[in-house]
């Protein structure tokens, strides 16, 4: 079975949390959903757990501007982020809309529908989404494997 919605939002990093915030505040009618290839929202910041890791930009400029980065310190460390997204996404209902464990393994647009078809891994089985709107949130990493450069 197909399941129809307005907008897929591909990743629940910062960049995700973001779209679905805005989307929701600007077109409240719309209906949507954010696809999340891994257990948890965060992305870069859920999946790297080194000892220091922080921000290298400050958190007053790479925080959200519909929620304002309010700590005292401006170079955050992860674990700081991590529980400000989760603040964003249950304060603002986004939580509500995130999937999890969910891989997008294709996206093909449509001219005739007028609408994308996502092809989307979940529980062992493929799954068939249709949006009349994608974005690609996903960042750029590849989480199954680190980069092994040809010398």
């Amino acid at each position: 079975m197909t399941e129809l919605v307005d907008v897929v939002i591909v990743g629940a990093g910062i960049s995700g949390i973001s779209a679905a915030w805005h989307l929701q505040d600007r077109c409240p009618e719309k209906s949507y959903v954010v696809l999340e290839r891994r257990e948890n929202l965060g992305g870069t910041w859920d999946l790297f757990k080194y000892p220091g890791i922080r921000s290298d930009s400050d958190m007053f400029t790479l925080g959200f501007r519909f929620k304002p980065w309010t700590s005292e310190k401006a170079i955050a460390d992860g674990p700081s982020i991590m529980s400000y997204l989760k603040e964003t996404v249950a304060e603002s209902g986004i939580d509500k809309h995130i999937r999890y464990g969910q891989k997008v393994v294709g996206a093909d647009w449509s001219d005739d529908e007028n609408r994308w078809t996502l092809r989307v891994e979940r529980d062992g089985e493929e799954v068939e989404i249709k949006a009349s709107f994608l974005f690609a949130c996903s960042g750029y990493y590849n989480y199954d494997e680190g980069y092994s450069p040809e010398f």
